[in-house]
């Protein structure tokens, strides 16, 4: 190991969050500075909240005229009903295809003309007596 080229590692490197929290842990550098911890992010926390250090949301909202936070939950909340809707009527859609192709099928067996089914198998043609499929090749040698 080369000797003068490594940093100096403190084993009582000091961790302080933005929350408040501190703590003690191993580093190069002599004091941590962040954001987020285990006590305030929203994952471990449990809680939906937004850290905003530099202004994001609210340049967010000027920038596409969304007003308030408020409004761009309501914006959120209407763009979720509508997608739900959406959903709904496509949803409609396919079953009222099934209703149509059900009562198609029902109304050609009324008239005597049965639809395929995927449950009727197709004619197979019958296996050649060879094993290269030259069935007439055998015949004729004969």
């Amino acid at each position: 190991m080369k000797t003068e080229i490594h940093p100096q590692y403190h084993t009582d490197a000091k961790v302080t969050c933005a929350c408040g929290n501190t703590w003690t842990t191993g580093s190069t550098a002599e004091e941590i500075r962040v954001e987020l911890c285990s006590k305030c992010h929203p994952f471990y926390t449990g809680e939906q909240r937004i850290v905003d250090t530099e202004g994001r949301v609210e340049r967010l909202m000027r920038r596409f005229n969304l007003g308030s936070a408020e409004e761009a939950a309501k914006l959120a909340e209407e763009t979720a009903r509508r997608s739900a809707a959406a959903e709904a009527e496509a949803e409609a859609a396919v079953e009222a295809e099934r209703d149509a192709a059900r009562a198609a099928t029902q109304a050609a067996m009324l008239a005597g003309e049965a639809p395929p089914t995927a449950d009727v198998a197709e004619e197979q043609p019958e296996a050649s007596d060879s094993a290269d499929g030259d069935a007439d090749a055998k015949t004729d040698e004969k």
